[in-house]
C-alpha cells in the first residue's frame, strides 16, 4: 500500500475540520467541564471583548505537574490575530508562554483556548496576550499562582528518550501503575474522529472509541477492540467498540520527543497507532505518525507526516520494513519533532528524517482502531494493544 490509511484520515479529518470542528471543540469543552478536578477550569469571568472569562484547573500546583489554562473569547465582529498566547512569567520575569496560536480568528461564536504546561517550583502571572498590527495587547485580568516544590517519586523525571542522548527535561507521560485510567490525564475523544470525537467511519474505522474499553492492571494499559454493537450519539452504529487516549486536556506542545513502548495486535483487522493531532482550537492541519499499524502485515510500519505548504496539504509518508514481530513482545517507538526535521526511533534506532517539521501546537494520541480496509475475520471476537508505558520530553 503505498498511498495507506494516512491519506484516508487525512480526507475524513478534513472534512470533519471544516464542517465539524467548532462542534468537536465544543464537545471537548463539554468534556472538561464534567470533569472533575484536576483537569476543569476554574473560569472568572471578564465581560469584555474578545476575552470573556480565563482560568486555570490547578489552583495550588507542584513542580512537574500540569496546568490547564483557558479562554473564552468572543468579538461581535469577527477579528484574527497574528498570534495568541497565554502570557506567563516567573518572578524574575523569565518567559514561560504557552498555547501559541498564529492566524487565530474570534467571532459571534464563543470559542475556548486552551493550554498546558509544567512549572518549577516558584511564583508566576498569567495574562491572554494578542498580536494585531504590529503590536502586543495585554488583557486584563493578569492572575498570579505559586508552584511548590514536587514530593519525592512520582514522574520519572530523570528517564530518556532511548537512542536520542540525554539533553531532554521529561514534561508529560504515564506509566499506567495506577489501578485505572487517570481520566483527569487523558480524555477518550479527540477532534479526529469525526462523530461525536469517538469515532470515524469516513476514515475506513468500524469502532466506537470509548472509555470502558481502556483498562489498566499491572503496570499495563490494555486497549481492547472487542465486536459489540452501540448507537452514537448522531445515530450511527457501530458493531465493534476499542479504546482511543488523547492527552489534550493535560499536554500540548510543538516541538518535542514523544515515546512509547508497546505491544501490538497479532490477528488481522486492526490498525493500532502512536501518533499527534493539531490540538483543540487549530484549523491548520498537523499531525505526526509515529508509527501505524495493519496488523494483517507484521512486517511493515508508516511512518508519516502532515503539514500545511503554501496553502495545501504536504505529505511525507514511508513505510518501514521491520525484522521483528511487534505482536510477540513489547517495542519503543517514539520521534524526535524538531524545529529543523522530524526524527523517527524504532528501540533506539533512528530510522527515519522527513523534510516536514511541526507548524502547531499537537496533541499526543494511541489509539487500536479497527480497519475496515480488512476487517477482522468473522470470527474474530476481540484483540488489544497493550501500552507499557507513554513518554515526553522537551529540550530544556
Amino acid at each position: 500500500m503505498t498511498a495507506p490509511f494516512s491519506q484516508r484520515r487525512r480526507v475524513s479529518a478534513r472534512r470533519a475540520l471544516l464542517t465539524l470542528a467548532l462542534g468537536v471543540e465544543l464537545l471537548a469543552c463539554i468534556g472538561l467541564a464534567q470533569a472533575t478536578p484536576p483537569g476543569t477550569i476554574d473560569y472568572e469571568n471578564v465581560g469584555g471583548t474578545p476575552l470573556r472569562a480565563i482560568g486555570r484547573d490547578i489552583q495550588a500546583p507542584v513542580a512537574n505537574t500540569s496546568v490547564l489554562f483557558g479562554a473564552r473569547l468572543l468579538n461581535p465582529q469577527p477579528v484574527t490575530y497574528d498570534q495568541i498566547v497565554f502570557a506567563v512569567r516567573d518572578a524574575s520575569d523569565r518567559n514561560f508562554d504557552l498555547g501559541h496560536q498564529n492566524n487565530y480568528t474570534v467571532g459571534a461564536s464563543q470559542r475556548e483556548l486552551t493550554a498546558s504546561g509544567q512549572f518549577p517550583a516558584g511564583q508566576y502571572r498569567y495574562w491572554l496576550s494578542y498580536y494585531a498590527g504590529g503590536q502586543w495587547t495585554n488583557l486584563a485580568p493578569e492572575r498570579s499562582f505559586t508552584v511548590a516544590a514536587a514530593p519525592p517519586g512520582g514522574d520519572p523525571v530523570d528517564s530518556r528518550p532511548l537512542g536520542a542522548g540525554s539533553n531532554w527535561v521529561y514534561k508529560f507521560g504515564d506509566e499506567f501503575t495506577a489501578a485505572a485510567v487517570d481520566w483527569n490525564k487523558w480524555a477518550d475523544n479527540s477532534s479526529a474522529e469525526s462523530d461525536n470525537g469517538h469515532g470515524n467511519p469516513g476514515n475506513q474505522q468500524l469502532e466506537w472509541n470509548q472509555a470502558a474499553n481502556c483498562s489498566v492492571s499491572n503496570g499495563v494499559l490494555a486497549m481492547q477492540a472487542k465486536r459489540e454493537r452501540v448507537r452514537s450519539p448522531s445515530g450511527r452504529y457501530y458493531d465493534w467498540t476499542s479504546c482511543l487516549l488523547s492527552s489534550h486536556k493535560r499536554y500540548n506542545f510543538r516541538y518535542g520527543f514523544i515515546e512509547a513502548r508497546m505491544k501490538l495486535p497479532g490477528v488481522a483487522g486492526f490498525w493500532p497507532a502512536f501518533w499527534t493531532f493539531q490540538a483543540p482550537g487549530a484549523q491548520q492541519w498537523n499531525e505526526t505518525d509515529v508509527f501505524e499499524y495493519y496488523s494483517d502485515n507484521k512486517s511493515r510500519l508508516y511512518l508519516n507526516q502532515y503539514v500545511i505548504k503554501n496553502g495545501s496539504e504536504d505529505l511525507d509518508s514511508y513505510i518501514h520494513t521491520i525484522n521483528f514481530d511487534p505482536s510477540a513482545g513489547y517495542h519503543v517507538y517514539g520521534a524526535d519533532i524538531a524545529p529543523d526535521a522530524t526524527r523517527f526511533y524504532v528501540d533506539g534506532q533512528l530510522v527515519r528524517t522527513t523534510r516536514n517539521i511541526s507548524q502547531i501546537e499537537t496533541s499526543i494520541l494511541v489509539d487500536h482502531f479497527v480497519y475496515a480496509g480488512k476487517p477482522p475475520a468473522a470470527g474474530t471476537q476481540s484483540a488489544t494493544t497493550y501500552v507499557d508505558y507513554i513518554r515526553a520530553w522537551q529540550r530544556p
